[in-house]
């Protein structure tokens, strides 16, 4: 028998950071959960009532930096053939960034000849 700890204790024991209203700031005051604006993103974050220093939340911070590696990367994906429909697959580096799941919907936006822009449902 292993004595590796039970994967079930070990989740139940983590925090859950999405559920923190308030955390403490540098200041000695409280920050309070709110929209934080980073770079051109509006992301998930507290802000301090006292000082207004801004604290990003750590899950947003980590999809930033893979969406601007992505940016940088400029993936490329060949159309396929499903049936008698034509295919994009999206890579699993766009779909985590995204949180996108099977069975959602998107709507695609022309926008002229060369380009095609992809909206996510809310």
């Amino acid at each position: 028998m292993s004595a590796a700890p039970d994967r079930r204790l070990r989740r139940q024991s983590t925090l859950d950071i999405n559920s923190w209203t308030e955390i403490p700031c540098e200041c000695g005051g409280m920050a309070s959960k709110g929209a934080v604006k980073y770079k051109d993103y509006e992301i998930r974050g507290w802000i301090c009532k006292k000082c207004k220093k801004e604290y990003i939340h750590p899950e947003d911070s980590l999809r930033i930096s893979k969406l601007e590696a992505l940016k940088k990367e400029h993936v490329k994906v060949k159309i396929r053939t499903v049936g008698q429909s034509l295919v994009i697959t999206l890579p699993k580096e766009i779909a985590e960034v995204y949180d996108l799941e099977k069975g959602e919907t998107v709507e695609f936006l022309p926008e002229n000849f060369k380009k095609l822009r992809i909206a996510l449902g809310d």
